[in-house]
């Protein structure tokens, strides 16, 4: 399993700056090996080997970076014309990666942190620097549950959060720990269904609407529209302000939901939570839509690292045919689907579209095992 823990730095105003021409050297590092992994003959080279006899030791005398720093970069570069060169076969639009964003990422070897002292050591371009952490005291018991637990310290990254007043830098904590896979003979399952009327619908009953959050979000995108299109200094700051005001709204409210579904789990004794397998994000569709599956996939993860902190396991399946699935007979029409209303053509079975659904997906992973107590069966 593993976590991201979000840590604002307490870093003094030199420290701010050295730490900021660290990030943005580390940037440079990653745009040279970009820069020659993709070169103007339109050849695409990812493999770490072949780019680091060929940036290594130009950008170790370009930058001030620390050896593991110019590796680390390497690396980054690597991983974002892979994952080009994969849109690209896909028959998707991929253009040249150009690093713009502040961030750097660290490893054991240029990041060493002592949670229970609430501080770490970080590599920068003039040696390390001892960094304490900036915490609320209303989440230091929720770090504490990191210190022991068998948790390890992986890669993570320092991040400029441009949208918070001051554009703090946050340490991006890489947390992992190995956990048991359930082997209960006979499961208990709890299907969930994503969508937009409703947001989840869990197979034990639970609803959770998405109206009035995705109805949030076009007023939102249509005053964005509008404030692109004045394009004044006021409106881009206006803007900035709303944008993070926005992100911090659907991250909280997908965060509360997961938490309830997670609760829901324990309280019926769910041992196999089961979510549907999401598609990519195609390029072509409305901003809209982009949020939509962006809010899905956020909330899945954060449903699948709280159920996982309470040992509960989870499994993806192909949502194929679980709406049009009658969950009570196993026909299978796409008559039987109104809207948000299910009415079996064979047996007559009523029921809320989505909670049909959501049962559906559950069955899809039962082999001798049975499902969570439902509302009406």
């Amino acid at each position: 399993m593993r976590r991201t823990v979000k840590i604002k730095l307490g870093l003094d105003q030199n420290q701010q700056k050295l730490l900021q021409e660290t990030i943005e050297q580390f940037k440079q590092a990653c745009q040279k090996v970009v820069d020659y992994g993709w070169n103007e003959d339109g050849l695409k080279t990812y493999q770490k080997n072949k780019l680091h006899k060929a940036t290594y030791d130009k950008i170790r005398e370009d930058t001030d970076l620390p050896a593991n720093l110019v590796i680390r970069a390497r690396d980054r570069a690597s991983e974002a014309i892979k994952g080009c060169v994969e849109k690209l076969k896909n028959d998707e639009k991929a253009s040249k990666p150009i690093f713009k964003s502040d961030s750097i990422a660290y490893d054991k070897r240029t990041l060493t942190v002592w949670l229970d002292e609430e501080s770490c050591s970080i590599a920068t371009i003039d040696d390390r620097i001892e960094v304490g952490f900036d915490l609320p005291n209303e989440l230091n018991d929720y770090y504490d549950k990191y210190l022991n637990d068998g948790w390890e310290i992986t890669q993570s990254t320092i991040e400029k959060h441009s949208y918070e007043d001051g554009e703090p830098l946050y340490l991006h904590l890489g947390l992992e720990k190995e956990i048991q896979k359930n082997k209960s003979i006979n499961p208990t399952i709890m299907g969930i269904d994503l969508g937009i009327e409703n947001l989840a619908v869990t197979s034990t009953g639970e609803f959770f609407s998405g109206t009035e959050f995705f109805s949030r979000r076009e007023r939102y995108e249509e005053l964005r529209g509008k404030l692109q299109a004045e394009g004044t200094r006021s409106a881009h700051l206006t803007l900035k302000s709303m944008s993070g005001r926005e992100n911090r709204f659907a991250c909280d409210t997908l965060h509360r939901i997961s938490k309830k579904i997670v609760e829901e789990a324990l309280s019926k004794d769910v041992d196999v939570i089961v979510m549907e397998e999401l598609k990519e994000i195609r390029q072509n569709i409305s901003d809209n839509k982009k949020f939509q599956t962006w809010a899905f996939r956020k909330l899945q993860k954060y449903i699948e690292y709280k159920a996982k902190e309470k040992d509960i396991e989870v499994k993806y399946v192909n949502p194929k045919y679980t709406s049009q699935r009658c969950s009570r007979c196993g026909t299978t029409l796409k008559q039987n689907r109104r809207n948000q209303h299910f009415e079996c053509m064979d047996c007559g079975y009523r029921v809320d579209s989505d909670y049909n659904a959501s049962k559906n997906i559950g069955f899809k992973t039962i082999f001798g095992g049975q499902m969570s107590q439902s509302r009406d069966g």
